[in-house]
């Protein structure tokens, strides 16, 4: 489908139709990946009749699902843009566009119930694919003031002004995770040339919203009504129950591109049949089987505790049969007949093979999805704080992708939004953020809103140690003089290079001693000009000083004078064992490539006679 074709209502209805035969398969997958992560499988356990309500679904699938969405860095965000010239207008165009980006990821944040990338975390690992769309939402914009009749200039002007500041305060771009099942993509194209986003919406809603709309099914006010929005980059079409509610039903829009960025997960396959559910797999699809095993085998094991477990016995002997209640108080003798005694039973436990195969399953899961590692659980066979964290490191590997892909689509979505707030959105808009190396809060100027749109997005560690095992990489690097501190600096998420190179000159220059004696002259030369205007001039000028007397024998002629006073001796500073100092001195002679004798070490245990 070509960028500038506009099609017709019935050929998009047409269309639709078609596509939904293509993405059948793929909505019934999403729909299963739904039922195990919601832990709604239970009847299939297929236990018997009398004990399915006693069946237990383990949440393994949705602990799968949160560690995965727990290891994607979706937070600490930094943005970095492109410098396009090189004279001060491109550098403040540069960091304008910097917080611009900044901005979007804050308030989005802050203004919405919750962070629309941490749902896109969510369906990206659990579907296989993470839908985002970017509007802009005319209702986020109050409307501008209308002249009343013989009003004032003055009074126009105040209530103009005052629009003004609140336009300026909303956000009227929108960044909205949307659920894959909602959304159909051109199936035919690389680039995709079209979208439909499916979805139900209340009839009020949709009666208040559009007062031409005919409701063409007769819906009740309790009844959904079936949204279809449909895109091209040019193009879009609003839907109601198939009734178009635009004004003259296929209108163009300003955008420019389609609204909408898909972030794949990369664990599906492109198929030469193109099917749509082998492109999109999420981290559940294929383990669906061992899911079922797994709280199957809980069960049983649940099951036979519960019936087996209490502790019961017989009475045996001629006189079973005449024994009452027997009373089980302490200290009371309950008689029983000759020959008659109470034998205890031992209760029957789930047989071994059993445990065996849950912890098999168990270990089949966690190999797929999450490893023990990166849950925070032990590993198998791990004798030493080394060989941990190799395992952990490999672990992460299966998230590595995520960082990238979000970083990526992030990036997309912002470059979107600033398409938008050039091309569409009037006015300007105010952002502010506040970020462990930033703080701002700025008016945006659309003047210097220019293509092309480009940025790079950075979520930093959240880990302490991660953080700390990179600052103490790049501290090594700096010692080897391999690195600069300039560009070290730009590695960490939390300083902002710039600001702290100004700093490091600052602080050189409050060090050098050529300044502090010079500071020193103009300050000594202003209090005296101060005190002088007192009359208090010649008392600093001429200070009298107490006489002291001398103190210990009075030294011969000719011999050099006795110090009677030692100086003081400062206290070495020995850090407390187990301390951060002692663990950085403890590290930093670690970290000595070279012993201090060359000979020690070679040779297996030194040159020996």
């Amino acid at each position: 489908m070509s960028e500038l074709f506009k099609p017709t209502v019935d050929e998009i209805l047409e269309l639709k139709v078609k596509v939904a035969e293509l993405y059948s398969g793929v909505y019934e997958k999403f729909k299963q990946d739904d039922i195990f992560y919601e832990l709604e499988f239970k009847e299939r356990l297929k236990l018997p009749d009398e004990f399915v309500e006693q069946g237990v679904v383990l949440p393994t699938g949705r602990d799968m699902v949160d560690t995965c969405v727990d290891n994607t860095d979706i937070a600490n965000a930094r943005v970095f843009v492109n410098k396009k010239g090189t004279d001060d207008k491109d550098e403040e165009q540069q960091e304008m566009m910097r917080k611009l980006y900044l901005g979007l990821i804050h308030r989005t944040a802050v203004e919405n119930s919750i962070s629309p990338w941490r749902v896109m975390a969510k369906h990206y690992w659990l579907y296989g694919v993470a839908v985002a769309k970017t509007v802009w939402d005319l209702d986020r914009r109050p409307d501008a003031p209308k002249r009343k009749p013989r009003e004032s200039d003055e009074a126009y002007n105040e209530r103009a002004d005052e629009w003004r500041a609140k336009s300026g305060e909303s956000l009227p771009v929108v960044i909205q995770a949307v659920n894959p099942q909602n959304i159909m993509i051109d199936p035919y194209n690389e680039v995709p040339m079209f979208i439909f986003e499916i979805r139900e919406r209340n009839y009020l809603d949709i009666k208040s919203r559009y007062k031409d709309w005919t409701n063409p099914k007769d819906r009740g006010t309790n009844e959904k009504v079936e949204q279809i929005s449909f895109w091209t980059p040019n193009y879009r079409c609003e839907l109601m129950d198939e009734e178009p509610v635009l004004k003259g039903g296929v209108v163009e829009h300003d955008y420019g591109f389609l609204p909408y960025v898909l972030i794949d997960t990369g664990l599906g396959n492109l198929s030469a049949d193109g099917d749509m559910a082998k492109r999109y797999v999420g981290i559940l699809r294929y383990i669906q089987d061992v899911l079922i095993s797994e709280s199957r085998d809980y069960s049983i094991s649940d099951i036979i505790l519960s019936k087996e477990a209490w502790p019961w016995g017989t009475i045996e002997g001629p006189g079973a049969m005449t024994v009452g209640d027997l009373d089980q108080t302490y200290g009371t003798w309950t008689p029983m007949p000759k020959e008659t005694k109470l034998v205890a039973q031992t209760p029957q436990l789930p047989p071994q093979a059993l445990f065996q195969q849950l912890n098999i399953s168990s270990s089949v899961i966690a190999s797929h999805a999450a490893p023990n590692s990166v849950r925070g659980l032990g590993e198998a066979g791990v004798r030493s704080g080394t060989d941990r964290s190799q395992i952990i490191a490999q672990a992460a590997l299966r998230y590595r992708y995520s960082q990238e892909a979000f970083r990526n689509g992030t990036a997309k979505i912002l470059t979107n939004c600033a398409r938008l707030i050039r091309d569409v959105v009037p006015g300007d808009i105010r952002v502010w953020a506040r970020t462990p190396y930033d703080e701002f809060d700025v008016k945006i100027d659309r003047r210097l809103i220019t293509p092309p749109f480009t940025c790079y997005v950075e979520f930093g560690p959240e880990s302490e140690e991660t953080e700390y095992r990179q600052h103490d990489d790049l501290e090594r690097l700096v010692e080897s003089r391999i690195a600069t501190v300039n560009w070290a600096r730009k590695q960490m998420s939390s300083m902002n290079p710039k600001e702290l190179e100004i700093e490091t000159e600052l602080q050189k220059l409050l060090d050098n001693p050529e300044l502090q004696k010079l500071t020193a002259q103009l300050a000594a030369g202003e209090l005296t000009a101060a005190l002088s205007r007192l009359g208090l001039a010649s008392q600093v000028a001429n200070p009298t000083a107490p006489q002291v007397p001398p103190q210990g024998p009075t030294p011969q002629p000719g011999a050099m004078p006795m110090s009677t006073q030692q100086p003081p001796r400062a206290r070495p500073q020995v850090p407390v064992p187990g301390s951060a100092p002692a663990m950085q001195n403890q590290m930093r002679a670690q970290r000595r490539p070279v012993p201090v004798n060359p000979n020690v070490g070679r040779g297996g245990g030194g040159n020996r006679p």
